[in-house]
């Protein structure tokens, strides 16, 4: 299976059956992110104990592409020290600018979402539910 059809088939089965999707009344830090452009509107929900994320969910209107993202970076999130967060979506946003890089190993399967590069429109896409999670860390 080629890059671009493991892109494909990821992006439908998030869509369709987003891990984490819903909300999480217990949340001890909430962010959002709108794009405007699409009309996507996401909202980030973490428990956070002592510096780590220790449970993720996201709720709200978004596109495949949003949706997909949203779904695998609350699966990853878990576990993840927050101080780190913020250099992580850096390497996260350069994988997806440099569609030639290899693999960024401790992203793990949000790697899956590479090929969205391909397509600058839908970086964006990509990016919002870290812009949310990063917000709600304030």
């Amino acid at each position: 299976m080629s890059l671009d059809q493991l892109y494909q088939k990821v992006i439908l089965e998030h869509n369709k059956d987003p891990h984490n999707y819903g909300p999480l009344d217990h949340a001890t830090h909430r962010g959002q992110a709108h794009d405007a452009l699409c009309g996507d509107d996401l909202q980030m929900a973490l428990v956070i104990e002592g510096g780590v994320v220790t449970e993720a969910m996201f709720d709200g209107q978004a596109c495949a592409v949003t949706k997909a993202s949203a779904s695998l970076l609350t699966d990853w999130l878990i576990g993840r020290p927050v101080h780190e967060l913020a250099s992580d979506f850096e390497a996260f946003k350069a994988m997806l600018a440099d569609p030639t890089q290899r693999p960024v190993a401790h992203l793990g399967l949000l790697n899956q979402l590479q090929p969205v590069g391909a397509f600058p429109a839908r970086r964006g896409n990509a990016c919002l539910p870290w812009i949310a999670t990063l917000r709600a860390l304030g």
